[in-house]
């Protein structure tokens, strides 16, 4: 009996210490789960710490070069008595740093300081001359007011004497009786580019400081969830040890898809890809096609309807795919088999391993595209979501799976530039085009305060004298290798790069600073004045333009009828109130304004009426429709003769040979521009006298 009674328990002891040796395994694992989640937690907290605080010190260097940029350095230069304290000099020059701090409400202080003697000493200082500290003494610093604790943001920026400072920030929060804040500074450069001094902004820091406490709370509170999801997993460890793999395979599989869309993800598409270019390179497959799918107006959505309405989206275009494309297991490779995958965010990615021709991959993606058309109903709201598909094959490329993604992004980019809501094949040249892109804006970026970009003027001719009435000066670049780069092609890579309203306002300090050349070499034979387009960029900010434009007139010494801005019709479409403000600012005090690209296509005569323009410049259409029959004739007849009648001066522009400018004579026409005057000269040569031919 005691054997009978023995086997039971030796029994139950094995199956009780298979279970303690799965309790155990399961607790270690937790336990080093948790330790490391922990740490994760902790680490991104500490990352997203250091990058809000990295982010704030990046917007106050931006914030103290723009303010840097914005003093007069002669003016600065001039103001180093005590006495000039809210004299009408330090006032002239300390006005720019006002109107930061009051388009800027956060920043508390803002001055300028140069290094003389091994001394720190204030020179402006923007606050309220008649604010005062709670002991009773001004917040206002005076001139020449030695600072006596130099800090390592002040050395960073002042320089050592010899070698220039650079912009910076503090390291660290500095806390006082008026708050939390840091600083900003970036050196002030004179003309030669010699550093005169430095400016520093002071600004409120307390939405870094909720935001450093929001990260910590989050990290705490990410502990408790961290925590109970580990208990679980620990307690499923001991399931699937205990019961078998099954758990375990349904983990691998949980892997391999996209949660939200049940999709197979990025992983599974790329080993799923990579064999298909495999099959075809041996010779195995015919060949194979990768659509790049990315949804227009998603943020849209996820913006106006919430997070939980953009994956419902999801949800729904992933079944539209599913319901129309047929697809293979995405646990095996099998030639022949499509993939459906969700890349990420609004990305869908597509393989077509039964693929004959591209005409193929292009009707696949028509027919998605169709399907994809009607509207979504997302909690209650109808949802409207087309696609940009970019598409390449394996005829197209013979990389890996890598660069087929890279070159199927760059013609979905394509598809976007093309309109949006179609497909565009992939080309080599759309790459070249990505690529030279790329090289023009980081070029331009350096190019900018060199001498490789300059102005050129093209003259506009008087047509019943001949006379030379002004000049047009336009901006051009000369690239050390790939030489000489056409305005039309660099002018909108500026714009979309934020480069335009910088590379506007040095255009108009350096054609009035061309016209006061002009002025003083030979007074009798200088143009009446020089014309400048401005950008859609340099229109947004109106206030900034016409403080540019003042600025530039005054340091050159111009009176405002020297200096006329063009604005070109669709611009003026774009923000006819906008643009009507500035030209009766502006208008009122000298300045002149030309309406260019008139008849383009993009506008109505009624802005004719609205914005009082001096000069209005046809497009150069009309010109190359001058000698295309009695219909070209007449439409731009009947356009001279209603900007005559409004009492304009009328400008045809891109006039290229001897019989335009006779038939536009005919026509009454006042003045024309164009390859046939001449050749746009580079200043200094623009001084001399342009006659036509």
């Amino acid at each position: 009996m005691a054997l009978q009674h023995k086997e039971p328990s030796e029994s139950q002891h094995s199956s009780a210490g298979q279970r303690r040796r799965a309790r155990w395994e399961a607790v270690i694992l937790s336990a080093v789960v948790l330790i490391v989640v922990a740490a994760a937690i902790l680490g991104l907290w500490l990352t997203s710490r250091q990058s809000a605080f990295d982010g704030f010190r990046g917007r106050l260097i931006d914030l103290a070069r723009e303010a840097a940029v914005s003093i007069d350095p002669e003016l600065h230069e001039r103001i180093r008595r005590p006495e000039q304290l809210n004299g009408p000099e330090y006032v002239r020059a300390v006005a720019p740093l006002r109107r930061i701090c009051l388009a800027v409400p956060s920043i508390h202080y803002a001055y300028t300081m140069v290094l003389s003697g091994g001394e720190v000493h204030f020179v402006l200082d923007a606050a309220d001359p008649r604010a005062r500290t709670a002991a009773g003494h001004p917040e206002q610093s005076g001139v020449w007011e030695v600072y006596k604790h130099m800090t390592p943001t002040m050395s960073r920026v002042l320089g050592d004497g010899h070698t220039p400072g650079v912009a910076t920030a503090s390291d660290k929060l500095h806390t006082d009786e008026w708050g939390t804040f840091m600083s900003g500074m970036a050196p002030i450069f004179d003309a030669n580019g010699r550093q005169i001094g430095a400016v520093g902004l002071d600004v409120d820091a307390s939405t870094v400081v909720d935001r450093l406490a929001l990260y910590q709370k989050r990290a705490l509170l990410g502990l408790a969830p961290a925590g109970l999801l580990i208990v679980i997993a620990g307690f499923l460890y001991y399931r699937v040890r205990c019961r078998g793999l099954g758990m375990e395979f349904a983990l691998i599989k949980a892997a391999k898809e996209d949660r939200l869309t049940g999709l197979p993800n990025r992983t599974v598409f790329m080993e799923h890809l990579e064999a298909a270019l495999q099959r075809v390179r041996d010779g195995e497959q015919a060949g194979c096609a990768v659509l790049f799918f990315d949804f227009d107006r998603f943020k849209l959505v996820n913006d106006t309807l919430g997070h939980d309405a953009g994956d419902e989206l999801l949800r729904q275009i992933a079944r539209r795919l599913r319901g129309v494309l047929r697809m293979g297991d995405a646990s095996s490779r099998q030639a022949g088999a499509n993939l459906i995958s969700r890349f990420g965010g609004d990305e869908f990615l597509i393989l077509l391993n039964d693929l004959r021709t591209a005409e193929d991959a292009v009707r696949v993606a028509e027919r998605l595209l169709n399907t994809l058309a009607p509207g979504y109903r997302i909690f209650e709201h109808e949802v409207h979501s087309m696609a940009s598909v970019g598409i390449v094959t394996s005829n197209q490329c013979t990389g890996n799976a890598e660069e087929v993604i890279r070159n199927a992004d760059v013609a979905m980019y394509e598809a976007k530039r093309a309109g949006r809501g179609c497909s565009v094949l992939f080309s080599e040249a759309m790459h070249e085009r990505m690529t030279r892109h790329l090289a023009i804006e980081t070029s331009l970026r350096r190019a900018m305060g060199t001498d490789e970009l300059y102005l050129r003027y093209e003259p506009v001719i008087e047509l019943q004298t001949g006379r030379r009435l002004f000049v047009k000066g336009r901006l051009h670049w000369n690239h050390p290798t790939m030489g000489a780069i056409a305005p039309e092609e660099f002018m909108p890579i500026a714009e979309e790069s934020g480069l335009m309203v910088a590379l506007g306002q040095w255009t108009l300090e350096q054609a009035c600073r061309d016209m006061t050349s002009w002025r003083r070499r030979d007074a009798a034979g200088v143009p009446t004045k020089v014309s400048l387009k401005v950008s859609r960029s340099q229109l947004a900010g109106a206030e900034r333009l016409a403080d540019q434009i003042w600025g530039a007139l005054l340091s050159a010494s111009l009176p405002p009828g020297c200096l006329q801005i063009e604005i070109s019709e669709l611009e003026v479409i774009r923000d006819a109130a906008g643009v009507r403000r500035l030209v009766g600012q502006l208008g009122k005090e000298g300045v002149n304004f030309g309406l260019v690209e008139f008849g383009a296509g993009h506008g109505t005569l009624s802005i004719l009426r609205e914005v009082p323009f001096d000069v209005i410049e046809v497009d150069r259409s009309f010109a190359q429709q001058l000698q295309t029959g009695h219909e070209g004739l007449a439409l731009i007849g009947a356009t001279l003769s209603l900007v005559r009648n409004l009492g304009k001066l009328s400008v045809a522009a891109g006039v290229d040979d001897a019989a335009q400018v006779a038939i536009l004579q005919s026509l009454g026409c006042d003045c024309a521009a164009g390859p046939w005057f001449s050749a746009s000269l580079h200043e200094p040569a623009a001084a001399v006298p342009l006659s036509g031919r």
